[in-house]
This record gives C-alpha cells, structure tokens and sequence, in this order.
C-alpha cells in the first residue's frame, strides 16, 4: 500500500540533488526537505562516526578520558560528520530506506516501533534505545514516555510488556482528546503526503490504518463511513474535524462547514440511530416475552360483520419484515464481519442496511453477490452460508431451526 507515494517520495528528495557527490551539510541546510528525512539522514552519518571509535583507545595504553581530550575528540566528530560527503548510490539508497521506514512509522507509529526498537528480542537496553532514538523526528512523546519510564523505574531498560502498556495510555490519552487536538496528531501525516503529492490532504486509508494502529475502532468507522458511504478520498483537517465531532454534536449547529460536510454529519448521525434502534429491538426481542391477553371474538352474522353505519375496517398495515441482523445468531455476526467484511463494521452495517431496504429475495441476493465478488469471499464458505440464509429467512426462504 502507498507504493506510489513512496517512490515519489523518494523521487522528490533525490531529483533535488544531482551530482555524483552529496553533501551532508548541504542535505542538512534545504530547507524544503523534510526534518523526519533529515533526521534520518543525520542518524546515518552519527553511526558511520561511531564505527570510527573516536576518542577511544584501541591498546588501552593511552588515556582518552581526560575532559579536554574528550572535548577535542567532539570538535573533530563534528567537523567530520558536516564535511561528509555521500556518493550517489549511498545517497539513493538512504532515500529509499528513509521513505519506507517513514511511511511505517508515520501511518503505524506503534506497530513501526515496537519493531524497530525491539527487533524480535523481549527488551532493549537504554543504550540501545538512544541509538535507535536518533532516526526519530515525530510524535516526540512515545520516546519521551520511554525515557521517564526507565528514570522512574530506575532500570536500564524497558521489556516489551512494559512498553505496550505505556504506548496503550499514550493512545488512549491522545484519542480522548478527540477532535481538539486533531491537526496536531494527524500534521505529520499531511506533511509527508503533501511533499509525496503536493496536496495538502490525507488519504482515508492512511487515516484509517493511522486510528487503527492506536486502538480507535469507533474512529475507524466513522473514516470508513466517511469513504464508503460519502465517497471521500482524502481529508484535510477541517474534514477530520467534522468527521470527528459528527456524534457528539448536533449537525445543524455545525453551521460553519460546507454542505457536503454537513450532510456527512447528519447522515452519519442517522446512519448511528438506525444500527442503535437495531440493536435495542434485538434485545428486547431477547429479553422481553409479553404474553397478550387473549380475547374471545364477538359472534356477529353476516349482516353485522360490515354496518352501513360505520366506516369499512381499515386494511391492515403490511407488517414490516425484520432486520437482517436479528436473524443472525451473535457469534457469527462477530465472525461475518470478519470473515466477509474484513473486520469493518461500518461496512457491514452499510450492507445490513442496504438489505433490510431490499423489497424482495431478487433484489437482496445482487446485493450479496456484489458484496462476496468485492471482498473475494467463498459463497460457499461456512459464515458466507449463515450471512445468506439469515437473508433468505427473513423473506420466508429459509428453514426453521
């Protein structure tokens, strides 16, 4: 995913310099590169100082530990590493490494660093931590979190454990501070996309990926909503904003966005209150028997059953056939959504929707097919089986169980 963006990312930063030799200060003075990439290039450069062991004593017959020995050896690190020059292949070769790494780490931070820092292994030392620190430019308090971590603890390291109980209350700190601080926790994805595209927009699968990576289901709907059902592509932040607050506020106080936004608000809020309705009258169907109360019928002859005097019996109202869902036992639906939706449940409400609006079997087994050719699922499978003989159920297709 994102292939595209990548390689133009790295086209972008490698097009602006085209000579056979590159120069790190030089790299490190545009100002039109981005700082993630620049930080990145700049930890390369400080390991290839380091593997110079500067300032160390290869016998163990000189003292180097003197601090004026040590300050002479920082001068000289430092006017190596800013007259390092980078050959042409290396220069391509960090670009590309640079655009995958923060690709993954800025739409999938978590997932990115727990790899990254901990390479397989249960723990990483604090020394290790520091140097893997280096590449990093953005989203400053995950690292900082490590940091007051293992002052706190008074360790030399952090375990894996450890690690993905504090990043959890990070992400769950960040996401209740939804849709306040939106611009702030998103910028850096717009900023690696608008330098990719030149567009200063976000596309919904990064955004998705992006909540996912923390947690954030309830987001991930909404994004997912906001694409499969208004057609949006990519957002800016006043859109994420208003896909954001769409539950929590009333849409016609949203008075400031455009139409199309508006509309969003008010249809996600609808969207909202129908999978609600669904599923209250699923429990009370499930928990609430009322036995009526039996009346024995008034005899009446023929000629009473109609008097001239009083209107015709209205005709009944065709009773409404019901929600696909409360056909579904609960454990497959849990399954169906994954299985057949790919664990959206905004897609599958989409769907529960679109069916339960169906006026016949004809109209609601295209729906299925479409749904089963778009996510490649076997019409044959086991859950593919229950999802369509709940729908054939629900107009009088299907067997009793």
């Amino acid at each position: 995913m994102f292939e595209k963006e990548i390689s133009s990312y790295a086209f972008n930063i490698a097009k602006r310099y085209t000579g056979e030799r590159i120069s790190f200060h030089a790299l490190l003075s545009d100002s039109e590169l981005p700082e993630s990439f620049k930080k990145f290039a700049e930890a390369g450069v400080d390991e290839i100082v380091d593997d110079e062991e500067f300032g160390k004593s290869r016998t163990g017959k000189l003292d180097m530990s003197t601090s004026e020995i040590q300050t002479l050896f920082k001068e000289i690190r430092h006017a190596v590493k800013n007259s390092f020059e980078f050959s042409r292949e290396d220069f391509l070769d960090l670009t590309d490494k640079a655009s995958k790494f923060l690709f993954n780490y800025t739409i999938r931070p978590r997932w990115t660093l727990e790899k990254f820092l901990f390479k397989g292994e249960r723990e990483i030392s604090r020394s290790n931590f520091y140097r893997a620190e280096r590449f990093l430019n953005d989203y400053p308090y995950y690292l900082k979190g490590i940091v007051e971590y293992m002052e706190i603890q008074n360790k030399g390291s952090i375990d894996i454990d450890n690690w993905r109980k504090l990043h959890g209350k990070i992400d769950e700190h960040l996401l209740s501070s939804l849709p306040s601080n939106a611009e702030s926790l998103t910028n850096p994805l717009l900023e690696m996309f608008s330098f990719a595209s030149g567009f200063s927009k976000i596309p919904i699968d990064a955004l998705v990926l992006f909540f996912r990576d923390k947690s954030g289901d309830e987001i991930v709907d909404r994004v997912e909503f906001a694409k499969e059902v208004k057609g949006f592509q990519s957002l800016d932040f006043r859109d994420i904003e208003s896909i954001l607050a769409a539950t929590s506020r009333d849409a016609t106080q949203t008075v400031a966005l455009p139409r199309s936004q508006l509309e969003f608000a008010k249809d996600y809020q609808s969207f909202e209150r129908r999978a609600a309705a669904e599923r209250l009258n699923k429990e009370n169907a499930e928990l609430v028997n009322i036995e009526k109360k039996k009346e024995a019928p008034e005899r009446k002859t023929e000629f009473d059953t109609q008097s001239p005097t009083e209107p015709p019996p209205k005709a009944e109202a065709e009773p409404r056939l019901p929600s696909v869902r409360t056909l579904l036992k609960a454990k497959d639906e849990v399954r169906i959504i994954k299985k057949i939706f790919r664990g959206s449940r905004s897609l599958y409400h989409i769907a529960i929707h679109k069916l339960d609006e169906s006026a016949d079997w004809k109209s609601a087994a295209k729906i299925v097919e479409g749904i089963f050719i778009d996510n490649g699922v076997d019409p044959f499978s086991k859950y593919a089986v229950a999802f369509t003989d709940a729908i054939s159920k629900r107009f009088g297709h299907g067997t009793n169980d």
